[in-house]
């Protein structure tokens, strides 16, 4: 077990190997049986503040990060870029460099520059460059809460979830399907992106289902090439699928979620598959008995999931993996911030 973090950033899921993302896992675990005995761990953090940025809105990651510091001892400080001199233009490397002063941590959730810090021109991978150039001038943890690529603390929660329902070995032997779901938006492959990428390195077997429509569906190459390289190593195994109904066969896991890479080829081309890739109850009958729906949320209701589905208590798990958000990140800040 590799334990020495402090000081890590948590910026993308490929920083971190299996023995890493095993503690991450263990911690988790550890702070939650805490939680449930209602034993204090306020020691562990005790007087460090962690500098919590939204760039764009937010509500599970936003309660469960400040409660997280909380019951670790610390204090989470939110703010905005139009509360911060961001606002004015001040540069990321000042920021950064000047919070080092005050701050044991900052997580910083930043998705599409253009619409939420007023930038000009915005390409895919912006964000992901100003989170690495803010590590490099900060010299305290750095927590991705959400950029354009990656989702990390949310697929640390859904894996955790997992291992609960199927167990902390077995769940690598399930079937997990990872599905596209229909939203008239056009949102971020970060959650597919990185749940294949943590599939790889922790030898799982992933199926990924979206349609096939070339250029608006198809998720980073190189989360792809990742993941199949990883799973030559740990085991696990990537599978691309463009039938849901042949994906959920069998499968243990439906997680479904909505993205697309191009917004006018999917304004187009979405609303073709809307029917069939709306997660419902006739998935669930193809699959495994015991299967389970996941979903990180919020959820489009009756657009990625039908209602009767994501709130049916023996099929849906939305609310174990949304609570289990709060326990992987008390871990993540544990384990860095110390």
């Amino acid at each position: 077990m590799i334990t020495n973090m402090k000081g890590k950033d948590f910026i993308s899921i490929m920083d971190y190997s299996k023995e890493e993302l095993d503690t991450i896992f263990e911690v988790a675990f550890d702070l939650k049986r805490r939680v449930a005995i209602g034993e204090d761990h306020s020691h562990i953090l005790r007087g460090k503040s962690l500098g919590m940025l939204f760039a764009s809105p937010s509500t599970r990651t936003r309660i469960s990060f400040e409660t997280g510091i909380t019951q670790l001892g610390g204090h989470g400080q939110y703010y905005t870029p139009e509360q911060l001199q961001l606002k004015n233009k001040e540069s990321w490397k000042d920021t950064a460099e000047m919070i080092s002063r005050f701050l044991a941590g900052f997580s910083i959730r930043l998705y599409n520059l253009k619409a939420q810090m007023g930038t000009e021109t915005y390409k895919y991978g912006d964000a992901r460059e100003v989170l690495r150039a803010i590590a490099k001038d900060a010299c305290i943890p750095v927590i991705n809460m959400l950029d354009d690529k990656e989702h990390p603390c949310q697929i640390m929660a859904d894996i955790m979830t997992m291992m609960e329902k199927f167990g902390k070995d077995d769940f690598k032997k399930k079937k997990i399907v990872m599905s596209w779901a229909y939203d008239d938006r056009a949102k971020s492959a970060g959650v597919p992106q990185t749940m294949i990428a943590a599939a790889g390195i922790l030898g799982m077997n992933i199926v990924l289902a979206y349609p096939k429509e070339v250029g608006v569906y198809d998720v980073d190459p190189e989360y792809v090439e990742f993941a199949k390289q990883a799973a030559k190593v740990s085991g696990g195994s990537l599978k691309i699928e463009h039938d849901i109904w042949k994906a959920a066969k069998g499968a243990d896991v439906i997680y479904a979620k909505s993205w697309a890479r191009d917004p006018d080829k999917h304004a187009k081309a979405g609303p073709k598959y809307a029917k069939d890739w709306c997660i419902s109850h006739d998935h669930f009958k193809v699959a495994n008995s015991r299967a389970n729906f996941m979903h990180c949320l919020p959820a489009k209701r009756n657009k990625e999931v039908t209602d009767a589905l994501i709130d049916d208590p023996k099929i849906s798990i939305v609310n174990d993996e949304a609570e289990n958000r709060i326990h992987v990140q008390k871990a993540i800040m544990a384990l860095t911030m110390r």
